[in-house]
């Protein structure tokens, strides 16, 4: 993976000397993160085609501001650029729910990253009813759920654990396989999980992976589902004051990494899954218990679909439940 990087990041280095505009960029995640990665390969690409003339400083790991906070910081210019995922902005932009739950993005049939050039421009209208320019993102893959006992198989293994969730459409979901959903920050799973506070929690390999969550809770079933989809956004006010030029280099950069950031990412997932597979018990869901799972949580979609009534949220949902039959 780090060397798939490297490779696209060689033809991003920056050679203009023209005085540069820079521009923060708050990332929640680490600088070692592959998502964080991708938003610095990004900021080479603009640098290198406008000479110079725009850079990005990534700020990782939430030091500029946390990620709940992301989006009124990004829509209010307090921080020009950043990342915000779906989990957190459900709340505010109730079409997003749909991109935050298992399976709210295809993997194949179509790609992940072909579906994301459809429904984008119906994404950057949302945004833009915030004041924010939508420009690229990408879902996690190979999502799934660690737990300290066993796997999941079907909806009888779900029934009754406490499960730690992120957002309210995944907590939905949970409730709909007959768990018990728990909101916890992500700082205190490691305890939770260890002192039996939670028995589960909706993760993905990377994140289990860096957290050493594998540690106290070894069993990874794997439902080979996307969701929780990541964005790259701008404040629309900084986005209008760039130049021409700048703009046509920030939107072809954009255009480009969608798709490597969906290829980028699920591979990602794939590596997190084999090095987890070496440390822990991994198990991928078969086709028929994919299928329950898929049963249970379909009127969680319903729910998100029937709380959107108007404007470029409804034309996304019709998209995205489009890829799901």
């Amino acid at each position: 993976m780090k060397r798939y990087l490297a490779g696209l990041a060689v033809a991003a280095l920056s050679t203009g000397a023209a005085q540069a505009e820079t521009l923060q960029y708050a990332s929640a995640f680490p600088e070692a993160d592959v998502f964080t990665q991708l938003v610095i390969l990004w900021g080479n690409q603009v640098s290198e085609a406008t000479g110079g003339a725009l850079d990005f400083d990534v700020v990782p790991s939430g030091a500029l501001v946390p990620l709940p906070e992301a989006l009124d910081a990004i829509s209010f210019g307090v921080v020009p650029s950043g990342m915000v995922v779906a989990s957190f902005i459900s709340g505010t932009i109730p079409a997003m729910g749909y991109m935050e739950m298992l399976g709210g993005l295809p993997v194949e049939n179509p790609s992940t990253g072909e579906a994301m050039a459809q429904v984008w421009g119906d994404v950057d209208a949302l945004f833009a009813e915030h004041g924010i320019k939508g420009l690229w993102g990408a879902p996690a893959f190979a999502s799934g759920v660690i737990c300290r006992e066993g796997h999941l198989h079907t909806r009888a293994d779900w029934e009754g654990l406490k499960i730690r969730t992120a957002g309210r459409w995944q907590a939905q979901q949970v409730a709909a396989m007959g768990a018990v959903p728990v909101p916890l920050p992500p700082s205190e799973l490691y305890v939770a999980l260890q002192n039996g506070v939670v028995d589960c929690a909706l993760m993905t390999p990377t994140i289990v992976m860096s957290a050493r969550l594998y540690e106290v809770a070894p069993y990874y079933t794997n439902t080979d589902l996307a969701g929780n989809a990541t964005i790259t956004v701008m404040n629309l006010d900084t986005w209008n004051g760039l130049s021409d030029d700048e703009r046509t280099a920030v939107q072809t950069a954009s255009d480009a990494m969608m798709q490597t950031a969906a290829t980028a990412m699920r591979q990602s997932a794939e590596d997190g899954l084999q090095a987890l597979s070496g440390l822990g018990q991994v198990y991928t869901l078969n086709a028929e218990e994919a299928a329950e799972l898929m049963q249970y949580t379909s009127p969680v979609f319903d729910q998100v679909a029937a709380g959107v009534t108007e404007g470029p949220g409804v034309a996304l949902i019709q998209a995205l439940a489009s890829f799901r039959h």
